[in-house]
């Protein structure tokens, strides 16, 4: 209907004004009423016509219409094309735009004309109209207008919900954008100190070679097969750097990268945050590449962190990371209440976004949501590269 709002119009004018017409002409008169002539058909059509512009011009339709109605009753013509006119009182409130003082004036005038004109019909004696007839062309005029009042109203309401939830879809897209730029510049960050780590050691190590080479040539053999070991973890993790980099950023804090070692830091400050905290390595435990472990330790910090925010109760977290031949896996579990505990305890769900990455860039898997029993559990598997498990 929509996709066809002109033709609909035209079609219900025609209807209308041939309605119109065969009423004018075969109805039978009424008391004073006189014969149909060619003014009344005219009178007729006109008002039909004015139809045409319910929707793009109703506040010119309305007076216009009025206008052909009323020369319609004073005429005293056989039939009523008032269907019309009620389309119009309806049209000019729905679809008479944002001034809605402009248009209940223009409404209120119309009204007030065809009850002043209905009332004139009552007191004139040669006219038969009876009393109630005023009550009922105010009513039924005033409602048409009220009904579409109250449809523009809603439409505006609706269009407001539309136009706010489109602000917060928005909104929250551009605050999750932001966050994973954020984040990913700070695993960059993390990443670049790691290879200037690498490359520190690399130039520590050369020096040492170089006052051996002379004295223990089977010694510097030894030291430059470490430095060819940190050459390759260092490239390795400059080109996971130069992926996730996203733009430019100062003040590298030059303090050591946490790892493995010091998940205890870790369970202590979930203790002091009130969730009682257990930590278990199986496995043969052996050296990782630091940017491998770095990511697992940041997936512990950021699963316990959520914890402590967001369990809701006095909860228990269970950390357990596991060494097998080609993978380290980590799970975090804990028996809090998780989202449901309150609507002050809802996240924004940015670290697990942040935890995700930091997986993705080595290749591992990543699951994190609700447990069966209760609770929440992040479950993440990092592949160990074949040169470190050989």
């Amino acid at each position: 209907m929509r996709a066809h709002a002109r033709a609909l119009e035209i079609a219900a004018a025609v209807t209308l004004a041939v309605i119109g017409s065969l009423a004018a002409r075969f109805v039978p008169l009424h008391g004073s009423e006189v014969s149909a002539d060619w003014l009344a058909y005219g009178l007729v059509i006109a008002a039909a016509a004015t139809l045409l512009w319910r929707r793009s011009a109703p506040l010119v339709a309305l007076p216009i219409c009025t206008a052909f109605i009323i020369t319609y009753w004073i005429r005293d013509y056989p039939g009523d094309p008032d269907v019309v006119l009620l389309l119009l009182f309806f049209a000019a409130t729905r679809h008479g735009g944002s001034s809605r003082r402009r248009v209940w004036q223009v409404v209120g005038a119309a009204l007030v004309v065809v009850t002043v004109v209905a009332t004139i019909g009552v007191i004139v004696p040669t006219e038969d109209l009876p009393a109630i007839a005023i009550i009922g062309i105010f009513l039924i005029h005033g409602t048409a207008a009220a009904i579409g009042e109250a449809l523009y109203q809603r439409s505006q309401y609706v269009t407001e919900l539309e136009l706010r939830a489109e602000a917060l879809e928005a909104d929250l897209e551009t605050k999750t954008e932001l966050a994973a730029v954020e984040e990913r510049t700070r695993i960059a960050r993390e990443m670049h100190d790691i290879v200037a780590h690498g490359m520190s050691a690399i130039v520590v190590q050369a020096q040492g070679a170089q006052r051996l080479v002379d004295r223990d040539p089977a010694k510097v053999r030894e030291v430059l097969t470490t430095i060819e070991s940190i050459g390759r973890d260092s490239s390795d993790e400059m080109r996971r750097m130069l992926g996730v980099l996203r733009e430019r950023s100062g003040g590298r804090e030059l303090e050591p990268q946490p790892s493995f070692d010091d998940l205890d830091a870790l369970r202590a400050h979930a203790v002091d945050g009130g969730v009682a905290t257990e930590i278990v390595i199986e496995g043969d435990v052996r050296p990782l590449p630091p940017g491998l472990e770095l990511t697992g330790y940041r997936v512990v910090q950021e699963a316990l962190t959520n914890v402590v925010r967001h369990a809701g109760r006095p909860a228990k977290a269970h950390v357990h990371v596991t060494y097998s031949a080609d993978a380290v896996d980590i799970e975090v579990a804990d028996d809090g209440l998780g989202v449901a505990a309150s609507p002050d305890t809802t996240g924004t769900g940015h670290g697990l976004l942040g935890m995700r990455e930091r997986v993705e860039i080595y290749n591992g898997s990543f699951t994190a949501g609700p447990r069966a029993g209760g609770g929440y559990q992040v479950v993440v598997s990092l592949p160990i590269p074949a040169k470190v498990t050989a």
